[in-house]
């Protein structure tokens, strides 16, 4: 996601213009935040466009069940389990890996571009994977296994840590293992963020220096 093409809040009223004190400076910071959220969505959908989606989680299950299903692996997206039969009440995973083979595995994986969450929230995240596991599993033909998956970290202990100890390194995943589990390029997911990575450093650097407040402090401490 580039920060170029984010809109972030335009009304001068944002909490970032408030704490800065110059309306351009806290439009481009919203601006930043706003792709900063955007990113995760933006990871979500480089993933299914390189994987074998799902569209349709009922026929899929029955398909499963009835033995015409080909085997291989196949990601199902959030949006598609809510309008399915499988739908849980106010928990929904980010994806749904489903592995048809001799022994048919369900991945539940709750995908985050960050490794470092609140005790509160990481305790939530944990309970709500492990009720939806339990529950789901025991209504597809599948055994059934949750992840807390930290796309750009792969340390496992440093994910362990950024997720206050609260999943077992079993339920642990990181970014590359979700690829290979995927057989996609993690690599190649990398270097394409990477570039927008750049693209943002100099976008925002330029876009600083053309606020005439900012330029002329800079050039005070200079």
């Amino acid at each position: 996601m580039k920060i170029r093409d984010a809109k972030g809040r335009t009304d001068g009223n944002s909490g970032y213009t408030r704490a800065l004190g110059n309306d351009e400076l806290g439009r481009l910071v919203s601006r930043v935040q706003s792709t900063v959220i955007s990113n995760g969505t933006e990871l979500e959908r480089i993933i299914v466009s390189l994987t074998n989606p799902i569209h349709d989680l009922d026929l899929f299950i029955n398909n499963v069940t009835d033995g015409e299903q080909e085997n291989g692996v196949y990601l199902c997206q959030k949006k598609v389990l809510k309008k399915s039969s499988y739908a849980i009440r106010d928990i929904e995973p980010d994806l749904l890996i489903f592995i048809v083979d001799r022994r048919r595995i369900c991945k539940v994986i709750e995908l985050k571009d960050g490794d470092n969450f609140d005790t509160k929230k990481s305790e939530s995240e944990k309970e709500h994977l492990e009720q939806f596991a339990r529950l789901f599993g025991s209504r597809i033909p599948f055994v059934t296994e949750y992840y807390i998956c930290s796309f750009n970290q792969e340390n496992k202990e440093m994910i362990y840590t950024g997720f206050k100890g609260r999943f077992d390194l079993e339920h642990i995943m990181t970014g590359r293992e979700l690829c290979e589990i995927l057989h996609i390029d993690y690599d190649e997911i990398v270097s394409s963020r990477n570039e927008d990575m750049r693209d943002n450093f100099d976008y925002f650097i330029n876009e600083l220096v053309n606020i005439p407040e900012v330029r002329e402090k800079i050039e005070e401490l200079l």
